[in-house]
């Protein structure tokens, strides 16, 4: 059903959450992130490349305000695209908006993503998405300011600090074999995402930022 994960600066969820999240929610992640000067996003349906950018930008990211989302499809095919988190301007307020649900109301539209046609109403001021009927959504803003529209979400320790998470569905503490992709990752023998790394590198996503809203 999708997770969205906000962590403030000096906070992060273990690599063995975000594995798990992944796991759970294959279909495309994205990450949104202000650095204290801007704001950027990172997105791709390859989750692998999401995590890989993730682990190394490890200690920027630590240090800075940020929106994740991992998602499970259920509306519009898996593409970068569809996405999370999205772009959003409202008032004069600009930045990137994540959901986690199904926006039942928003399941036809401009676009095939019931998320995309929701943020679309919210912006216009044709929906309210704070009552939570049509799922959870969380934004960041262009000045870093993280807030959940929606009241139901939880706080859980991560691996500094706690984050808050729309839900814990992916948290089955009876997995097999995730502390050792941990340990593995650590010591830097995990093949799989290193080869992910250097692809992501080589592509320019590492330093390629699809968007960046002005600054107040």
């Amino acid at each position: 059903m999708c997770v969205i994960v906000t962590s403030q600066a000096d906070t992060m969820p273990s690599l063995t959450q975000l594995a798990r999240m992944s796991d759970a929610n294959p279909d495309g992640a994205g990450i949104a992130w202000h650095d204290g000067q801007r704001l950027h996003r990172y997105r791709n349906e390859d989750n692998m490349k999401t995590l890989a950018f993730i682990m190394d930008h490890w200690q920027s990211l630590e240090t800075s305000p940020f929106l994740l989302h991992f998602r499970l499809a259920t509306h519009g095919k898996v593409c970068t695209g569809n996405t999370h988190p999205f772009r959003f301007r409202k008032g004069d307020r600009t930045g990137f908006i994540a959901h986690n649900g199904i926006a039942h109301s928003y399941t036809r539209g401009r676009h095939a993503s019931d998320s995309r046609n929701a943020i679309l109403a919210w912006q216009a001021g044709q929906a309210d998405l704070t009552d939570g009927s049509q799922g959870r959504f969380a934004l960041i803003d262009q000045n870093g300011k993280l807030e959940w529209l929606t009241a139901d979400h939880e706080t859980i320790p991560g691996g500094t600090g706690a984050i808050d998470v729309s839900n814990t569905n992916w948290d089955t503490n009876g997995l097999i074999g995730y502390d050792l992709w941990e340990e593995a990752y650590q010591q830097g023998l995990e093949a799989g995402y290193e080869t992910a790394i250097e692809e992501t590198a080589d592509s320019g996503y590492a330093t390629t930022l699809d968007y960046t809203p002005p600054r107040r």
